[in-house]
């Protein structure tokens, strides 16, 4: 692959995010599990989803300033032993019989935070490892192992091993954190540009969400995909359940069913250049809301595990068309010297509705049924993709994207 040209530094970066996301791929299929076989209860297994998301909600802007301010190789070190340490923990916990549905919300709490600290450290420790000529290549190489080793790789190993033994996933979990940090510790060291103690971290984060707010077209995108994450987050904190009851399923089953979906995801983003350019980045962008509210209705009437297969691969196929789609948008319409800012209030105000969407999805659950749920979830994204017909769109995007070329240009001019 050509980002092994990056050089040594980055390839030991690259292994341990490997080993890293092979953990977080474990993980998404074995805590699940591993809460269901505790309770059958919807709220109590949506709760575990909801603490493991919070931490996006809660700690996503001051992690941005902390990331700013300290060296990284160090904040990557902490977070990745954090959830070794802890796994570990977690592990011993299940084989020896000591093991309580409490325990679980803690400690998803806790890795949800410690994986937030990463992810937005990681994503700036790269320009300081890799000359600017292999910046591309690198980061698509960190993308495509992320998605493989968490969603391809990780859940279906995760199956296997809590079907061999419930507490052997999170045991070869610790030791895949263990590893990451032992790799990153070998890394220089990168501090980022030094705040003056004077400086206000918060203002910044203030200026990236008036920034945000400010703008139509991204403040429009940014609610719309607030709104469907709560509901994506409300159908799938209770979809292993609905999977695992289901003929045939059970554990392994399960890990290959969110496989299928990554599998989607992987093929989404490969073809996102070719269908951003035929249908335009806004139709790309609200088309996606539209097939989303689709494949909960069909979530809400299928049986036969084959064909849910398939509409999962229809699922990620959906998010990896939009979610390249919706981050080369914000890259081209957002100034570089507010990207990071303004990057940060997007993810913060969309991932901040994933925990309310699981604590909404337990309670519709235990209320009305997993199906019926999932036909409301289905009903609501359509309703959403029809009122943002008029905010979201070609025509939007084009706008927008004069208005960029127009700043750029009396800016050149200004230089001059």
């Amino acid at each position: 692959m050509r980002a092994w040209r990056a050089g040594p530094t980055f390839r030991r970066l690259w292994l341990a995010s490997t080993s890293a996301n092979i953990g977080d791929g474990i993980g998404k299929t074995a805590l699940p599990l591993l809460v269901a076989s505790i309770s059958r209860d919807p709220i109590v297994v949506a709760s575990l989803s909801a603490f493991a998301s919070l931490p996006g909600l809660v700690f996503t802007l001051p992690f941005g300033a902390l990331i700013d301010r300290l060296d990284r190789r160090t904040l990557l070190v902490v977070a990745h032993t954090a959830r070794g340490v802890l796994l570990g923990l977690l592990a011993l916990a299940v084989f020896t019989g000591h093991l309580h549905v409490a325990l679980l919300y803690g400690l998803a709490f806790v890795l949800g935070t410690a994986e937030t600290l990463a992810d937005g450290t990681a994503e700036t420790f790269v320009p300081s490892l890799v000359e600017n000529e292999h910046l591309e290549d690198a980061n698509g190489a960190l993308y495509a192992t992320s998605v493989t080793s968490n969603e391809f790789v990780g859940p279906p190993l995760g199956g296997l091993l809590f079907a061999a033994l419930p507490g052997l996933p999170f045991l070869v979990n610790a030791l895949s954190f263990l590893g990451s940090t032992a790799l990153i510790w070998a890394l220089p060291g990168r501090p980022a540009r030094h705040s003056s103690p004077r400086e206000s971290w918060w203002r910044g984060v203030v200026e990236g969400l008036k920034w945000l707010w400010s703008h139509a077209l991204l403040r429009s995108v940014a609610l719309l995909m607030a709104l469907t994450t709560l509901l994506d987050a409300a159908v799938f904190a209770l979809f292993v359940l609905f999977a695992t009851a289901l003929p045939g399923v059970g554990p392994v089953g399960y890990g290959l069913l969110l496989t299928a979906g990554a599998v989607g995801h992987i093929l989404g983003s490969l073809l996102s250049p070719y269908v951003s350019r035929r249908f335009g980045a806004g139709r790309t962008v609200l088309g996606s809301v539209f097939v989303l509210g689709l494949v909960y209705l069909g979530l809400s009437v299928l049986h036969a595990p084959p064909l849910l297969a398939a509409l999962l691969v229809l699922d990620g196929l959906n998010l990896g068309l939009s979610g390249v789609v919706r981050v080369a948008l914000r890259q081209r319409l957002v100034p570089p010297e507010l990207r990071g800012r303004v990057g940060g209030a997007y993810r913060f105000m969309v991932a901040g509705a994933a925990p309310l969407g699981a604590f909404l999805g337990g309670v519709l659950g235990q209320t009305l049924g997993l199906r019926e749920t999932f036909a409301v979830a289905g009903g609501l994204a359509l309703v959403a993709a029809v009122l943002f017909v008029g905010r979201v769109n070609n025509r939007a995007v084009a706008r927008a994207q004069e208005w960029v070329d127009a700043q750029t240009r009396l800016s050149s001019l200004s230089r001059e």
